[in-house]
């Protein structure tokens, strides 16, 4: 490689690092659209934390950062870029989870050309590409012929390709989902590797996590759990409040004064004011919401609805174990 490739590349990885004091992740009633259908009608939540694991299902996210699904509402930034504009603009790099490869192509094709289309000259493009799955310890699978590799290290590749534009965050998808011990510390060496200068925000999939996706979660700084809509900050060792959705038929705003009465936060999910189907038309629409419980008690709930009559329709718990 010449020096002067050598010291643009460098000169780009280490810009890249050097990212701002916007948050990781900031959505603002953010809501995600698939064919005009909500895959999640509002979320809301800021982290500045350079290393963020999420947990529950976040496919919404990943499909919009993968441009197959649109921001409908609202604003979602990640390290202050919009998206998915930045994805396109190699700002941010993506791992999707197992998306189709051209099986006949080898590993080293599939990023030089992945590198050409973002502009960098066939030349150069091909030195990137052996340099990048050099840096990450994956040389050997320079030659092999994509339907030959193992999941593992189809993953392993998908992280080089996301590391292609020297983006400011990586963005992984479930990178350690179904992996064995021994495959999943691999690929998480990888990860490691590729997280240098630059910060992380990773799926990680929901309860049960496997051995490999509980080390990765716990190497971040930050845990998100997504559950009916609202995204909880887990604590360290990965307690949380405890939490229940309640959803009630009547006089909502009032339910919502009880509750803060009592010193209960609660947060109206996606599904709130499109809950009719649960009771009569007469009753009204219903609402729902998850509210925050210092104790696993629900008595404060109960009473906040008699008090009310606010016509509690449903209360239950929410998993929070990971």
């Amino acid at each position: 490689m010449s020096d002067a490739l050598s010291d643009a590349l460098s000169d780009a990885r280490e810009s890249s690092g050097a990212v701002s004091g916007a948050p990781t992740l900031d959505a603002q009633a953010a809501r995600i659209d698939f064919l005009g259908q909500p895959l999640l009608s509002r979320l809301d939540v800021t982290s500045h934390a350079e290393r963020v694991a999420l947990l529950g299902d976040w496919s919404a996210l990943f499909r919009l950062l993968a441009g197959e699904a649109e921001l409908a509402a609202g604003t979602l930034r990640i390290a202050g870029e919009a998206v998915p504009l930045a994805v396109a603009q190699g700002k941010v790099g993506l791992m999707p989870l197992d998306p189709l490869l051209p099986g006949t192509w080898s590993a080293e094709q599939l990023l030089s050309s992945s590198a050409e289309l973002t502009g960098t000259p066939a030349k150069a493009a091909g030195k990137l590409a052996f340099q990048t799955l050099e840096r990450l310890g994956l040389a050997s699978l320079a030659a092999r012929r994509l339907a030959h590799l193992q999941l593992a290290e189809r993953r392993a590749l998908l992280i080089a390709h996301a590391l292609l534009t020297a983006p400011r965050v990586l963005c992984l998808e479930q990178p350690l989902v179904g992996l064995d011990t021994h495959a999943a510390a691999a690929v998480l060496g990888v990860i490691e590797r590729a997280g240098v200068g630059r910060r992380l925000l990773i799926a990680v999939g929901d309860a049960p996590l496997s051995p490999g996706s509980r080390e990765l979660a716990r190497r971040c700084s930050a845990q998100l759990r997504l559950a009916a809509g609202v995204v909880v900050t887990e604590l360290e060792g990965g307690v949380v409040s405890s939490r229940v959705t309640a959803t009630v038929s009547r006089n909502h705003r009032a339910f919502l004064a009880a509750l803060g009465a009592r010193g209960l936060q609660a947060q109206a999910t996606h599904e709130a004011g499109m809950l009719n189907a649960l009771t009569s038309p007469l009753a009204g629409p219903c609402w729902r919401y998850v509210v925050e419980l210092p104790t696993s008690s629900t008595a404060p709930i109960l009473d906040a609805a008699l008090e009310t009559e606010a016509g509690l329709v449903e209360l239950i718990p929410l998993s929070s174990n990971a």
